[in-house]
């Protein structure tokens, strides 16, 4: 069983963010037709609700990681969960669009504290050499739940409009339910691979100014933005693009075969991959996944209107991203103090937000450049990304310790 040798912790947060990951994919691909249909929204309005709201819910999940490292990450979990499943019990009853945009990034931001706070308890909980297998196995679990939810949230809907975002509540306080039974009953974490010295607490000026200072945590960050423009909204993008040199019903069975491929390759690839991850050779694994995302957007590319193409170019895209997604968050895991690891994946998570700009910038190249331009300015975001990634990693490795409590007055070179 593929979580076999996992603490009984770890074991409680990767199911619950597989059940959670079903909640959120039952409800949120449909909340722009609810929109649409419950508000008499045109889709310009629709999108700038949604962007908004991903926007403040991710820059909100920054100082969530403060509090991930600052207070007790059980009772955050807890507390994050609640937030995060009453949205869904909210929305239904808004009587205004406008009100959409503080229930969504409420949605967003607590369900970052609780990433957050899972990857942290990781740090916690996982020796060194098991942290990859664990983000891996989280991200295929996500996966897994986004194939699931959108199937679960169709057959719901057809019985009562408001029952997806009913499922997606109860789902949500379920879990919240089993961990608060539970977490007490896991003890505390092992003891560190390594003797730490006792650390102060930082309060959140003097976290911000560490996490500001250490430039392999900024590097790594621009990295991150730029490959989330890249990886973050794929779909998107791609149905941007297809609408301009396509129609509707091509683009339709091109993103119904793509999505198909990349849960295909995601479920199957990705624990297997990253048992061959490691601390040591990052950078050659972040190249190699750069190289299948310019290789995949080059298939986009030259796809035209083969099916089988597209569906080919999407594999060995995916491949980058079941390579790239992990390896990021050890790298952050690799730089990021014991005392502060909640804060610096939070920052980490500022990194989304580059998904966030992916269909502005796409929707501009296809308005004024030929369209396959746009992949083309894709494939130089992937090899600037790993430019960052390479100075962020020649700066980490092997001789510049992590930043501690001490240091917090100094820069990290």
């Amino acid at each position: 069983m593929i979580l076999k040798g996992f603490p009984p912790l770890v074991v409680a947060l990767l199911c619950s963010s597989l059940v959670l990951t079903v909640g959120r994919a039952i409800t949120l691909p449909f909340i722009t037709i609810y929109m649409t249909e419950h508000f008499r929204l045109v889709p310009a309005s629709v999108g700038l609700i949604l962007g908004i709201s991903l926007g403040v819910g991710i820059v909100c999940s920054f100082y969530g990681g403060y509090l991930v490292d600052r207070f007790n990450k059980h009772s955050l979990i807890l507390l994050s969960i609640a937030a995060f499943g009453s949205t869904f019990f909210i929305m239904p009853w808004l009587n205004h669009a406008l009100w959409i945009i503080p229930v969504l990034a409420l949605l967003h931001a607590a369900y970052s504290v609780f990433s957050i706070a899972l990857k942290a308890c990781f740090a916690e909980w996982l020796p060194v050499k098991q942290r990859i297998r664990g983000f891996s196995l989280n991200y295929t679990l996500v996966n897994v739940g986004w194939a699931i939810g959108p199937a679960l949230g169709v057959f719901s809907a057809s019985f009562f409009p408001m029952l997806p975002f009913i499922l997606s509540g109860l789902l949500a306080f379920s879990v919240m339910g089993v961990l608060a039974c539970r977490l007490g009953h896991y003890g505390t974490p092992p003891e560190p691979e390594e003797a730490q010295a006792p650390v102060q607490r930082l309060n959140f000026r003097e976290t911000f100014r560490i996490l500001s200072h250490d430039r392999r945590l900024i590097y790594f960050t621009l990295g991150s933005t730029l490959g989330a423009m890249v990886a973050g909204q794929f779909t998107g993008y791609l149905s941007q693009y297809l609408i301009t040199v396509s129609n509707a019903a091509f683009a339709y069975q091109v993103i119904g075969a793509v999505m198909t491929v990349n849960a295909v390759v995601v479920i199957t690839l990705q624990y297997l991959l990253s048992r061959n991850m490691n601390k040591d050779n990052l950078l050659r694994w972040l190249a190699f996944g750069t190289l299948f995302f310019a290789c995949g957007l080059l298939g986009f590319a030259l796809a035209g209107h083969s099916i089988p193409i597209w569906m080919i170019a999407m594999a060995i895209f995916t491949l980058g991203e079941i390579i790239v997604v992990p390896v990021e968050y050890l790298f952050i895991d690799f730089i990021a103090p014991p005392h502060l690891k909640g804060s610096y994946y939070g920052v980490q998570n500022l990194g989304n937000l580059g998904g966030a700009v992916n269909p502005v910038l796409c929707g501009f190249l296809l308005s004024v450049t030929p369209p396959a331009t746009m992949f083309y300015v894709l494939i130089a975001l992937c090899l600037f990304s790993l430019a960052f990634f390479y100075y962020g990693y020649h700066l980490a490795h092997p001789g510049v310790p992590a930043l501690s409590a001490r240091d917090d007055n100094k820069d990290v070179r």
